[in-house]
């Protein structure tokens, strides 16, 4: 059953809850026997993870954050202007840092008609979020959603005009066909007057790339390893994640980074769901996570198979990244 929690004009709803136990079991199980082994990266994001990802999001290699933010606040006045009841969605939400330069634009009197709602597959993210956001704007009401949005998005509040949020880059970790059908699902799920605000890290110099997913102070790597612990957590194997070195290296066939977590030698981990202990090599590697790069006409021939269209496109000097808004055709 959904956990409900509500203080005030906050309220947060587990939908994860929803998800059975068992096929969480299953599918991270499924990924560990693969030949290539692998982890979905929605496990990233327990309190740890969320906090360590903040700390990345501040890193001078980590171009994509503060580069996002400044084209934000270009995209900003937009919402200065309108009247009405407006719900704006933030999908795979993280920290509030960036949300607050748009709602900073809205007029304080239009608060009370602004309902903001966070969905993210991490609790303590939106919590933490939902804390700074109170105080800075009195009056915003918060419906907070944990929730997995490639599988659970029709949960979305529907009846007053959305304005969806997806930003850092977040659509380069899904795999091809999960972008393909987030995007009918959104196609599905926009109303009239509903528009999409599209973060998408570009196409760019190989040693930029790889740089921001290798940083100096290891900090990535501490996320990436951190992993295997929620892994424990959910299903009760004993990965040692320091037996893993973090391996982090772009992808040129696929215009892609890709994150490994490689072992250091031989082991033989256990699981309660698991009749049999599942055997990893030394050098072998598990892998956690992509990150696409795209081309403008890339992006926009993926929205042109859901409907969807670039109404306009801001980004930086260097076009290493970009903001979409997107409209229904």
């Amino acid at each position: 059953m959904t956990d409900f929690h509500q203080t005030g004009k906050f309220t947060l709803r587990n939908f994860l809850a929803d998800i059975d136990q068992d096929e969480v079991t299953r599918t991270i199980l499924s990924g560990l026997t693969a030949p290539q082994k692998r982890i979905s990266s929605i496990y990233f994001y327990d309190a740890v993870g969320s906090r360590l990802f903040e700390e990345i999001t501040r890193l001078p290699e980590y171009y994509p954050t503060r580069t996002e933010k400044r084209l934000l606040q270009r995209f900003s006045s937009r919402f200065s202007d309108g009247n009405g009841r407006l719900d704006i969605i933030e999908i795979g939400s993280g920290d509030c840092s960036k949300i607050s330069i748009l709602l900073t634009a809205i007029p304080s009197r239009r608060w009370p008609a602004t309902r903001y709602t966070p969905l993210d597959a991490s609790r303590a993210a939106i919590r933490g979020a939902a804390d700074c956001l109170r105080k800075k704007f009195p009056g915003i009401e918060i419906h907070g959603m944990v929730a997995d949005f490639t599988r659970q998005m029709h949960l979305v509040p529907k009846g007053r005009k959305r304005f969806f949020c997806f930003l850092g880059g977040t659509i380069g970790n899904l795999s091809s066909e999960q972008t393909r059908s987030f995007f009918l699902d959104l196609r599905r799920t926009m109303g009239p007057g509903d528009a999409l605000l599209l973060g998408v890290d570009m196409v760019k110099p190989v040693e930029i790339l790889e740089k921001a997913y290798n940083d100096s102070q290891g900090v990535t790597a501490t996320f990436n390893r951190n992993i295997l612990k929620v892994v424990n957590q959910l299903i009760g194997t004993d990965f040692d994640p320091l037996a893993f070195d973090h391996l982090a290296y772009y992808n040129h066939h696929r215009n892609r980074i890709e994150m490994h977590l490689k072992a250091t030698a031989d082991m033989r981990i256990s699981c309660p769901a698991h009749p049999e202990k599942i055997l990893i090599r030394k050098d072998e590697t598990i892998h956690t996570e992509n990150s696409h790069k795209y081309t403008r006409a890339a992006i926009r021939e993926l929205a042109a198979t859901a409907g969807l269209a670039i109404n306009q496109t801001f980004t930086d000097e260097n076009h290493w990244f970009s903001l979409m808004y997107l409209v229904k055709n």
